[in-house]
């Protein structure tokens, strides 16, 4: 017999993830739409280079804190067999919800901040996976001036950490990275061909 399992976090969280934050700053403070200029992502690297540094940390923030209050405020709801088991699908449904944003189509970002904000609440016990996922972001991206590429390595490090500390977790971890992955196609083409702008600090 299947678990029982109540359908309105998922979409509660799905909702949260699909808000379009870059896209949402990017009109309100007067720089059109985002969607319009560079890649046309949503997400904070891109607003990052044609809207400013502020609007670019304010995304990155806001998106992450998508994927944290997502769990923080709906796990209690979940009535799944296990916590580890209602963490992968609100954390999954809040990911899809950033990605596949309703309010545009079933176009978003790219999912790495919120993915981000998932391991975030992870980090309230297991703390080192989240800095661990971060510390690599940064070293990557400060090498290699390449978001695609600090945001990818990033995350296969802490699906590989998950393996051994919470292998509950590990699915999700394998499934969320590929499909994250596969989002920054593009970016490992435009590397490949020395055509990916590189991100100035």
């Amino acid at each position: 017999m299947l678990p029982e399992l109540n359908i309105v976090p998922l979409i509660l969280a799905f909702l949260i993830g699909s808000i379009p934050t870059g896209y949402l700053l990017n009109k309100y403070f007067g720089h059109g739409d985002i969607r319009k200029v560079g890649s046309g992502n949503i997400g904070a690297t891109n607003v990052l280079r044609h809207s400013g540094k502020l609007l670019g940390l304010l995304t990155l923030l806001i998106d992450i804190g998508k994927g944290f209050l997502a769990l923080e405020l709906l796990l209690k709801l979940m009535v799944g067999s296990s916590v580890w088991n209602d963490i992968s699908i609100i954390g999954s449904s809040v990911i899809l919800g950033h990605i596949f944003s309703p309010w545009l189509k079933f176009k978003g970002g790219k999912g790495v901040a919120t993915m981000f904000g998932v391991i975030l609440f992870l980090g309230t016990d297991y703390i080192n996976i989240f800095l661990i996922t971060i510390f690599s972001w940064l070293v990557i991206i400060f090498f290699t001036k390449y978001v695609a590429l600090g945001s990818v390595i990033s995350l296969t490090i802490a699906t590989i950490y998950s393996y051994f500390y919470v292998p509950s977790l590990f699915p999700f971890f394998i499934l969320m990275t590929l499909l994250i992955t596969y989002k920054h196609k593009d970016n490992f083409e435009r590397i490949k061909n020395n055509k990916e702008h590189k991100i100035t600090f």
